[in-house]
């Protein structure tokens, strides 16, 4: 078992438009979609909430309690995006109990991973998180690596495969 599997996880600030600005500005070009809006994890919209976040496949997460305050600031960037990852909270009793709501703050997929962990560092010291929330722990990072990285070019990227025939340097698949 792990430390923090048997407590109730620590109340943080009031998540408000400010913390959420902080989050927003942690991740910097990386972020897409919309402003975060509130999705419930109350028991019985649950699962369509997962559902819809297991869209988001990279982002920060701010889970609040029924007060609206946060205990959890935490990434995903995986196949089963946030949904997945707030299933693995879910495992918690602690957790599933207190949990009431998330704002998501998507980013860019093809984001390289050290990127979103440089983003939730920086989006802990914006918010003010440190130490204020019992034993969790951020990612550490100076302002000079996190712009760095956030700033850095996705290592893939999906391109329009180009026209097939008629454009100058192709050539047929088979020879003609």
């Amino acid at each position: 078992m792990s430390v923090d599997c048997c407590t109730e996880p620590v109340a943080g600030p009031v998540v408000d438009a400010r913390v959420l600005r902080h989050a927003w500005t942690a991740l910097g070009p990386l972020v897409r979609g919309d402003w975060p809006a509130p999705h419930s994890l109350q028991p019985h919209q649950r699962a369509e909430t997962l559902a819809v976040l297991d869209k988001v496949l990279a982002g920060l997460y701010l889970v609040v309690d029924a007060g609206g305050r946060l205990r959890w600031l935490g990434k995903a960037h995986r196949d089963g995006g946030v949904g997945d990852r707030l299933r693995d909270h879910f495992r918690h009793p602690e957790r599933a109990r207190v949990f009431a709501g998330v704002f998501v703050v998507t980013a860019d997929p093809f984001s390289p991973p050290k990127a979103i962990e440089a983003a939730e560092g920086r989006a802990a010291d914006l918010i003010g998180l440190r130490g204020r929330m019992g034993p969790r722990a951020w990612p550490v990072v100076i302002q000079a690596q996190w712009l760095a990285l956030v700033t850095s070019r996705p290592t893939s990227r999906l391109v329009r495969p180009r026209p097939t025939g008629g454009e100058a340097g192709d050539r047929p698949v088979t020879p003609t």
